[in-house]
Formats: structure tokens, sequence, C-alpha cells
């Protein structure tokens, strides 16, 4: 497998919340985190009733699942 680096830039709010939830889940390595966040995102989308939802779509759909805050709102 060829690994790629990725690096992208958050606000101060997206940063905190990040590290809230890192530790909430026992987790002290960024890299890992998001790489479970974004697998389990992917497995969401793959789901059959979710292919075919733009993004606006999939937001609206993860925000009718109930987490504690609105996905719309904490970008």
């Amino acid at each position: 497998m060829n690994l790629k680096s990725i690096t992208f830039r958050c606000s101060a709010p997206q940063l905190r919340r990040l590290e809230n939830a890192m530790l909430a889940q026992s987790t002290d390595n960024r890299t890992s985190f998001i790489s479970k966040a974004l697998d389990s995102f992917l497995t969401f989308v793959e789901q059959d009733e979710n292919q075919g939802l733009n993004l606006f779509e999939l937001v609206d759909k993860v925000d009718s699942l109930g987490s504690a805050a609105n996905f719309s709102s904490q970008a």
C-alpha cells in the first residue's frame, strides 16, 4: 500500500471538538482517530440506502440520526 499524507487546517472550535472527542475515546493519536472517523463515514456512505445521496442529503441524514449536536452546525 502506498500511503499518502493529507494536511489540513481547522478552526479553533473544530480543534477543540477533535481534542475532546479524542479524550472521550482515550486516543492520543490524531491520525488514528481521524482515519477511524473517515472509515466510519465511508462505511455509512456505502450503505445501500445512502449511496445515491449528495453531500447535503448526507448531512441531513446524519442530523436525523440524533447526535448531541447537528452535524451541519459543527463544520
